[in-house]
């Protein structure tokens, strides 16, 4: 299904404290989401409620989407889980979400949805797995939309990658003859096994945390 739409050591992400349970937040809008007929995408309307996958995304909060790039429109936090595991609103941003997260909801996702992308993006469970089995190199990040709307579901859109080999690979801006992404492209889609239909839309050097943290690649479908 398509839908559209270090010092690592001291630097760890909410995502691999599997301990840490999610941001408290004041109870859902009144959306009745749980008494709407019909079936979504992958399942009854609160799928993810039930399955926990707001739990696992707690861990994962997109502070740039969530808080500071609405605070600097004068807007309040957005994205906000509460503390049942349920999405205030049905658009839900969340960026690093590593290897633990990435296995549990390998576990608790259904296979249809595994099977979904961001457009030409790989598939989440290609994105999970390589996530999953890279021991912390590779994070990932997307959105979720909510019970609140027929299409349920977690999409990721990119990804960041620890690779020092990917580092020396030359990127220009302008992606011209002289530009290496295409090398790049080919060395991570075979290194991770990502089922993708076209390469990324962006590919650029960033750190991990956006303003902080180690630098690595990022990769992003529009």
């Amino acid at each position: 299904m398509t839908t559209t739409t270090s010092n690592a050591d001291q630097d760890q992400s909410r995502c691999e404290a599997a301990d840490v349970g999610p941001a408290a937040a004041s109870p859902p809008r009144e959306d009745h989401w749980d008494q709407e007929d019909g079936t979504g995408l992958y399942g009854p309307r609160g799928w993810t409620v039930r399955a926990g996958v707001w739990r696992e995304l707690a861990r994962c909060r997109d502070e740039l989407r969530s808080t500071v790039i609405p605070a600097e429109f004068g807007h309040n936090p957005r994205g906000l889980i509460t503390e049942e595991g349920a999405p205030q609103e049905d658009y839900t941003p969340y960026h690093d979400l590593g290897p633990g997260v990435a296995r549990r909801l390998l576990n608790i996702l259904p296979p249809a949805q595994l099977d979904d992308r961001q457009n030409l993006a790989p598939t989440l469970g290609a994105l999970l797995h390589a996530c999953a089995g890279a021991e912390g190199r590779v994070r990932l990040s997307g959105y979720a939309i909510g019970p609140q709307r027929p299409d349920e579901r977690i999409t990721v859109e990119g990804l960041w990658i620890e690779d020092r080999d990917l580092l020396t690979v030359e990127i220009s801006d302008v992606h011209d003859e002289f530009c290496g992404c295409l090398v790049l492209w080919d060395t991570v889609r075979s290194r991770y096994e990502l089922n993708a239909e076209a390469m990324p839309d962006e590919i650029r050097t960033v750190r991990r945390h956006w303003s902080h943290g180690p630098l690595g690649t990022w990769l992003w479908w529009d």
